[in-house]
């Protein structure tokens, strides 16, 4: 599949979603879709507007970590969002519930969430997604929301991710279309948007999703290490700990580690 199907004109149309992807950037490469999005937010473009590209040559995921880009495979893009700031905390939850509903819906697989924003095929990681919220001293303050999903991509010539990580492709057996994930996400999260800008919960659907829960984990964040069984999840999304001593502990997304 050649990156012609991720032209403008290609996502637009029959797009019928209220905010998300109402301006749509495609570059054929580009350092970061995130970079450009923070580029956009200063120079006034709206909200809802994304830039997806079919190659990023710095592309990063959360705590800075590079994540790996071939042409024609996956989907590498980024969202501008303007969320009150109640509703932030809350849009990991819009985001991921997104990507587990278009894959599900295009493919038929079951996707699941590792806590906090992990998207996993059979215990390997498919998505990811990376959330900068930015003052613009110059407007109102926004959100960049990056998400990456391998769509036709063969992790097996990286040997750095090859056991961590796999496509919809390889889960399904077949090619799969990156236009029709790409909108299928598009019209998820302008739903599940919309219902956050509502006030609507969305932690109840959410936990559903989440493979985490029941297991032992190790949560890091910063210089934090904290460990226990993964018991429950709040409507912010943070995680109720219950650590081996009996206390408790309430945890806002960090990283956690699956213990086996």
């Amino acid at each position: 599949m050649t990156s012609s199907d991720l032209r403008e004109e290609a996502i637009r149309k029959g797009l019928s979603t209220c905010v998300i992807g109402k301006r749509v950037v495609y570059l054929p490469v580009t350092t970061s879709t995130m970079d450009e999005v923070h580029r956009e937010a200063h120079a006034g473009s709206p909200e809802g507007t994304i830039v997806i590209a079919d190659k990023q040559t710095a592309g990063r995921g959360r705590f800075q970590r590079s994540w790996v880009s071939t042409p024609g495979t996956s989907l590498h893009m980024t969202l501008l969002l303007r969320p009150r700031e109640h509703e932030l905390r809350r849009m990991n939850m819009a985001v991921s519930l997104a990507v587990v509903g278009a894959i599900r819906a295009v493919t038929g697989l079951r996707a699941t969430i590792k806590w906090p924003n992990d998207i996993r095929l059979r215990g390997r990681k498919v998505s990811g997604i990376l959330i900068e919220s930015q003052p613009d001293h110059n407007a109102v303050p926004y959100t960049a929301v990056g998400v990456g999903i391998n769509v036709n991509f063969d992790p097996s010539p990286f040997p750095e991710i090859v056991e961590i990580a796999t496509s919809l492709m390889a889960e399904a057996g077949h090619r799969v279309s990156r236009l029709e994930v790409l909108q299928s996400f598009l019209r998820h999260l302008d739903t599940f948007y919309s219902a956050l800008r509502l006030g609507q919960p969305l932690h109840q659907e959410w936990r559903r999703s989440l493979e985490t829960l029941g297991q032992h984990v190790q949560v890091r964040w910063g210089d934090r290490l904290e460990e226990g069984v993964a018991a429950e999840v709040d409507e912010d999304g943070d995680l109720l700990l219950h650590r081996s001593d009996g206390t408790r502990i309430s945890l806002p997304a960090g990283e956690v580690t699956l213990q086996r």
